[in-house]
């Protein structure tokens, strides 16, 4: 792959949040207008796509972590109204701790150039220097920012995969505290979406 093709590959990954974001907005919007008024129906017109929805979320999801073509957890809050709440926080929490995991082995795998490919400038100097500060207490860093909603776990994965933790803790890390951060977003968006419409 040459520069000018690896240049466009990178930007392209890099404004995918921003597509996403706008995507979401109109969705939100045309959701509003169209005689969808309550989570309830819009789960029901999801539903009608049988378990192939379900699927199709997931590996959303998956890919999420990797190529964030929604910004933060935006994705999570799609499927709590897709399929109910719960289903939602379980689905969506399945595939972001599989997407999770491959982010850490091709990181290993790739180290800073793939996350050079991945990153936006900005997100990948945040990157350089959650390396710089946390690559010796990466265990306490990632737990912080699987509990607090908001923080760059994503990132902090990134991080993690360049330094010398053993795949086995970052496993036990993401499978026990992933959860909590994918249901405290997604609970705090919805709420904060309800009062606004």
């Amino acid at each position: 792959m040459d520069s000018r093709s690896t240049k466009w590959s990178q930007k392209l990954i890099q404004i995918l949040p921003v597509i996403g974001l706008i995507a979401f907005v109109v969705i939100l919007l045309y959701v509003r207008h169209s005689g969808i008024t309550t989570a309830k129906d819009l789960q029901n017109f999801i539903k009608q796509f049988g378990n192939f929805a379900v699927v199709v979320f997931i590996i959303i999801q998956v890919i999420q972590p990797i190529v964030p073509f929604l910004p933060g957890g935006i994705a999570t809050v799609v499927g709590m109204w897709m399929f109910g709440n719960l289903p939602g926080i379980i689905y969506s929490y399945i595939g972001l701790v599989v997407g999770e995991v491959l982010l850490f082995l091709l990181i290993r795998r790739f180290g800073r150039r793939f996350a050079r490919f991945v990153l936006s400038p900005k997100n990948y100097q945040t990157f350089e220097t959650g390396l710089l500060k946390h690559e010796k207490k990466i265990k306490r860093t990632l737990i912080v920012c699987f509990i607090f909603p908001f923080l760059p776990d994503d990132i902090m994965c990134l991080v993690a995969g360049m330094t010398d933790l053993p795949l086995k803790n970052y496993l036990q890390i993401v499978l026990t505290f992933k959860i909590w951060s994918v249901a405290s977003y997604g609970y705090l968006v919805v709420y904060i979406i309800h009062k606004a419409f």
